[in-house]
């Protein structure tokens, strides 16, 4: 896991926008990680489509997101195999979590760019183990 930046303040411009470098900066089928005051997000560059931000935590038991294998446009935690969309953070059937995915947008300049305000909430609390009592 590389960390792509360590945002221990607000971004100095008033934006909650931060500048993650090029899309040649992330690896394919990999990511980078963005620590901020309100956690860490994961960013990925799969083989497919633009890149794409996701909490960097699975709300399963808290698996480092960004560690995970990249294929399609899913991420697979390393630690219990749930696979998450990185379109929609939503887990594959038959779990239920859902993670908080975050804004992305690739400037004329090829510059990537993730708002560090989420796009939709996490999973509540618990909800990975009504999932995983349900098995």
């Amino acid at each position: 896991m590389t960390i792509l930046a360590d945002m221990t303040a607000v971004p100095g411009d008033g934006t909650d926008w931060i500048d993650c470098g090029t899309l040649d900066d992330l690896p394919l089928r990999g990511a980078r990680v963005i620590r901020h005051q309100g956690g860490s997000i994961a960013l990925f560059r799969p083989a497919e489509g633009p890149p794409a931000a996701i909490a960097n935590a699975c709300p399963h038991k808290g698996g480092p997101l960004a560690d995970g294998l990249v294929h399609g446009r899913a991420v697979t935690c390393p630690l219990h195999g749930r696979v998450f969309s990185l379109d929609d953070g939503r887990a594959a059937a038959p779990d239920r979590d859902c993670v908080a995915r975050y804004p992305v947008t690739v400037s004329a300049e090829g510059r990537v760019l993730v708002r560090l305000r989420p796009l939709s909430p996490a999973a509540p609390a618990g909800a990975g183990l009504i999932a995983e009592a349900a098995e």
